[in-house]
């Protein structure tokens, strides 16, 4: 493993690290904004929950065509590393992995979401503290949702930052393969056959 390859998985890391805070800081600030609004009771909740429930609808099908439309670009980022003549190393592509694998997520659970608000909510006949356990979990069920896509959308902006760095230089780029690996092997080959034949 050459210094290369570590200079990427720690690249790689550090771009992960710095999404899942992203997205962490966003999830906090989507479900402290209720915090704002302040606490709602038993009796409130139902109310509440008729005015929270179309914005958490039109955020969990922006979310479901947003997903799509980042699979789609991942398709199409594989395709231009796989046929493109430069060797990319596998931090590029465990990248590409791990957006299209929290892709995927969001939109299952954004999925899964609607599937749950198409649920008639307001005319269940069931204890009025019913709907403040409701009330709270499409909140914090929304907030995490949207914590996640900001970190999809964070990932990108790495991903795509690091595409440009090879496009300006591919030499100096940590998601290239230069060769200098298999450079260092075979001298390293060369070295054991000369201390054997001496």
């Amino acid at each position: 493993m050459s210094a290369s390859d570590d200079e990427g998985r720690a690249d790689r890391r550090n771009d992960m690290r710095g999404a899942a805070l992203g997205g962490i800081a966003s999830a906090i600030i989507g479900f402290g904004g209720m915090a704002l609004v302040g606490s709602a009771s038993p009796f409130e909740a139902r109310r509440l929950l008729d005015g929270v429930l179309p914005t958490v609808r039109f955020a969990a099908s922006a979310y479901i065509a947003g997903g799509a439309s980042v699979l789609a670009l991942m398709l199409t980022l594989l395709t231009f590393s796989i046929t493109h003549e430069l060797d990319f190393r596998s931090s590029h592509y465990r990248r590409i992995r791990d957006i299209s694998v929290l892709t995927t997520a969001v939109i299952a659970a954004s999925v899964m979401m609607l599937m749950f608000l198409s649920f008639p909510l307001g005319e269940a006949d069931v204890d009025r503290s019913w709907y403040l356990w409701v009330y709270y979990a499409i909140l914090l069920g929304g907030a995490v949702i949207g914590g996640v896509f900001i970190s999809i959308v964070l990932m990108l902006y790495y991903a795509i930052r690091g595409l440009i760095s090879v496009g300006q230089d591919p030499t100096t780029s940590v998601l290239v393969d230069n060769g200098e690996a298999e450079e260092t092997d075979t001298v390293q080959a060369v070295d054991a056959e000369d201390e054997l034949v001496a």
